[in-house]
């Protein structure tokens, strides 16, 4: 076994949530598509809790999807992977001609590439400034956006994708470290350098001062959000009457982007509110079925503290735009 096949093997990702995702799952369930496959957690309770059930999985990332492969060898016969990204996902919907009764994603980082210092998403361990899901495929590193990025570019996307009240001061200090020739390389460089700009007394229990830096880089760097409106654009068009689209977020950003599009799917009507009925003829696609997102209990969290973060959200559809 290759060290790299021997780090796949041990592909570590628990799933969060797994009780209330195989809970939300239709009776019956007989095709399923797990959008971000990781370490199988999911998909492998799925399978379990349905014996009849096809199940279908992408992920952007390619050390997730061998890692996942080898997990679901013993369900092979029912089970179809691709490697793919949110984006690419609707030309596999009109390649595939499934009709999915179940569809989950589990948006955002891995704890498994928050694990491996190599990828460089964890302020926590040395490693180099990449930060790319799909490292065999996208070219820009977080280290190449920082060198190519202009100080009111820094700003735009550390208060954007990081909602960081230290913008302006920490793209200022890595403008004049880019100036001196002296830009972070690592990580543990970069985390140093945002740690120094933010005073000290701002800084809280708990809470890595380069924990939105970290964020707001790695989300430009993979265009997560953008990827996520194109997954849930792309599913609004093809999901069955009854079936269901369960997406797990695990910061403001992702979940105001999925708790806004279940609100616009279920509410669409754009009438002026004085109008005694409706003339713009949309018509909702379904409903959501978690008022309020779904929450690790103390157990849960205690077992795998990333958890804490975990917001579940998930929509029942109607039928397909036009049914």
């Amino acid at each position: 076994m290759t060290g790299i096949q021997e780090k796949e093997s041990h592909f570590r990702h628990v799933p969060v949530l797994l009780e209330e995702v195989l809970q939300y799952a239709p009776e019956g369930c007989r095709a399923a598509l797990d959008c971000t496959l990781g370490g199988a957690g999911h998909s492998i309770g799925l399978l379990d809790k349905f014996p009849e059930l096809k199940l279908y999985g992408i992920d952007r990332d390619q050390m997730a999807i061998r890692a996942s492969t080898e997990k679901l060898r013993q369900y092979a016969e029912r089970v179809e992977i691709q490697h793919s990204s949110f984006s690419e996902l609707e030309s596999w919907l009109m390649l595939w001609n499934q009709e999915f009764d179940y569809i989950l994603a589990d948006v955002g980082v891995s704890s498994e590439q928050l694990a491996r210092p190599e990828r460089g998403f964890s302020f926590l361990e040395e490693g180099p400034l990449d930060m790319r899901m799909d490292a065999e495929r996208q070219t820009l590193t977080a280290r190449e956006l920082l060198a190519q990025s202009n100080e009111r570019e820094l700003h735009k996307i550390l208060k954007t994708w990081g909602e960081e009240p230290w913008a302006a001061k920490i793209s200022k200090a890595l403008t004049l470290e880019k100036n001196k020739n002296n830009l972070p390389k690592t990580t543990i460089q970069l985390a140093d350098l945002v740690s120094r700009t933010i005073p000290r007394r701002f800084h809280k229990n708990g809470f890595h001062p380069a924990t939105r830096t970290f964020q707001a880089l790695r989300i430009a760097v993979n265009h997560e959000l953008k990827e996520l409106e194109l997954l849930l654009a792309s599913l609004s068009k093809n999901m069955l009457k009854g079936s269901r689209l369960a997406v797990i977020s695990f910061h403001s950003l992702e979940d105001r982007l999925v708790k806004q599009t279940f609100r616009n799917w279920s509410q669409p009507c754009q009438c002026p509110p004085d109008l005694p009925y409706c003339i713009c003829g949309l018509k909702p696609l379904g409903k959501v079925l978690t008022k309020r997102p779904c929450i690790a209990g103390q157990d849960e969290i205690e077992n795998n503290p990333r958890s804490r973060s975990a917001r579940l959200r998930v929509f029942e559809f109607a039928g397909k735009t036009g049914d």
